[in-house]
């Protein structure tokens, strides 16, 4: 009788350790980036998208396709005033993330190669769809947007 207690605590203890290791090793498992600070910045964050929408500006994502030497690929982002010209001379970070990765953020600092047009670069060697958050700013002005977008892999890569 022993034995059966003793082999059923056993076992039970084994799955709950497998569970354990299973939810914490995955790297799937994960929970979006700052979500708590996020929560408590809700209604300030929620102002900022006003002012950014009153802004007229709008982005758009171009990821490069080849990798440097270093395995990170460039990530041009442009951004438009509301008639459709370059917005020049700001201060832009991008915050990124696989959404089945969401445990390994990248974050750009862009600098300007041409005018309204962004350059960073970021390890982001996964194909599928990515999380990115932009933030721009122009002396007082400042632009914030969100995008999810599908990045293809990297040449050579699949």
């Amino acid at each position: 009788m022993l034995a059966v207690v003793l082999g059923l605590l056993g076992g039970h203890m084994a799955f709950i350790f497998t569970a354990i290791a299973l939810g914490t090793g995955d790297p799937s498992f994960a929970v979006v980036p700052n979500y708590y600070q996020k929560a408590v910045d809700y209604d300030e964050r929620k102002v900022l998208l006003a002012e950014s929408d009153a802004l007229g500006w709008s982005t758009e994502l171009i990821p490069g396709t080849a990798a440097d030497a270093s395995g990170q690929r460039d990530l041009v982002v442009q951004i438009k005033d509301e008639k459709g010209g370059a917005v020049r001379g700001l201060t832009v970070q991008i915050d990124a993330y696989h959404l089945a990765r969401a445990s390994d953020p990248v974050r750009l600092v862009c600098v300007e190669a041409l005018p309204g047009q962004y350059i960073g670069k970021a390890r982001m060697t996964k194909e599928g769809f990515w999380q990115f958050a932009v933030d721009a700013s122009l002396g007082e002005k400042r632009f914030i947007a969100e995008s999810k977008q599908f990045v293809l892999g990297l040449e050579g890569a699949r």
